[in-house]
């Protein structure tokens, strides 16, 4: 559907909301889909879109786990909508300033990541005696059939027929999945509540304070693993370091690097199973570097 169309979408939750028009009307593409921001004096809401089908019952369930388990703002869902074919959200719109235009001062940094460290680490103290959750009320004890279990249908995406997925990739990440069992046989067996997208861009700030006022956009929450979440912490601005200073906190066993080289390739993968994305040059430059720490 085109920009408008979806705009006019957002126009008509807002007035079935309010009883009344917003006075301020503004769109932004996201890489799974759209925002529209929409304000009046009676209320200030968010309505997502996503492309990815299904995507937004996901996350309704997701917020509401981590409103419960996090300490800072979560948005509320005020209800879920379907129109013309498209799906939708309507959030609340939470304050602050978005994670990735953090000023690049010593103060902002250090008061900003400290802060954004403490929320991740009290999500992770989150976890499931049933183990890694793999479906509703679906446990696995260890960590490897887990995984297989959420990404053996990326596996299957990549090398299918359909797939965009170049011959010389197909190879390269058929072997580095045959061997999937070595790579994460190192990793603790201590599932933890996960946000699952966790880079500074789904973080807002408080702009006098500069710690984390609100956590948003959450993909596959649920009892993982830590170090699922740990590799997309420098994701977005690298600079900070922020998967080291979590690493102060929270020894990991050896052979974190080659893991999160693994799980950071499988993540792509997975966007572009869930979006059609694909980066021949991008996904190429995933496998060297997983290459380069196997060696």
């Amino acid at each position: 559907m085109s920009k408008y169309g979806l705009e006019q979408i957002a126009l008509s939750a807002y007035k079935m909301m309010f009883r009344q028009a917003p006075d301020f009307c503004k769109q932004e593409q996201t890489f799974y889909g759209w925002l529209v921001f929409l304000a009046s004096p009676k209320g200030k809401v968010v309505v997502k879109f996503s492309r990815e089908v299904g995507r937004l019952a996901k996350e309704i369930e997701g917020l509401e786990r981590l409103r419960k388990a996090l300490p800072c703002k979560v948005p509320q869902v005020f209800f879920f909508g379907r129109e013309e074919g498209h799906e939708y959200l309507m959030l609340e719109w939470v304050e602050g300033i978005p994670g990735h235009q953090l000023p690049d001062t010593p103060a902002a940094t250090k008061a900003f990541s400290h802060s954004f460290i403490d929320v991740m680490l009290n999500l992770h103290e989150y976890t499931s005696a049933s183990g890694f959750e793999v479906a509703q009320q679906h446990y696995e004890s260890d960590f490897a059939p887990a995984y297989d279990h959420w990404m053996e249908p990326v596996y299957r995406y990549v090398m299918s027929e359909v797939s965009p997925f170049s011959p010389s990739l197909k190879s390269a990440l058929h072997d580095i999945w045959q061997h999937r069992h070595v790579t994460l046989s190192g990793i603790s067996s201590t599932p933890s509540l996960t946000h699952d997208d966790c880079h500074i861009g789904n973080v807002m700030f408080d702009a006098t304070t500069f710690q984390v006022s609100a956590i948003l956009d959450p993909c596959d929450v649920g009892y993982k693993h830590r170090e699922l979440d740990i590799f997309h912490l420098d994701d977005v601005r690298p600079e900070l370091e922020l998967s080291t200073l979590y690493r102060q906190a929270v020894e990991l066993p050896d052979g974190f690097e080659l893991r999160r080289a693994f799980f950071s390739l499988w993540d792509d993968a997975k966007h572009s199973r869930n979006m059609g994305w694909y980066d021949e040059a991008w996904l190429q430059k995933k496998v060297d570097v997983f290459r380069a720490i196997e060696l």
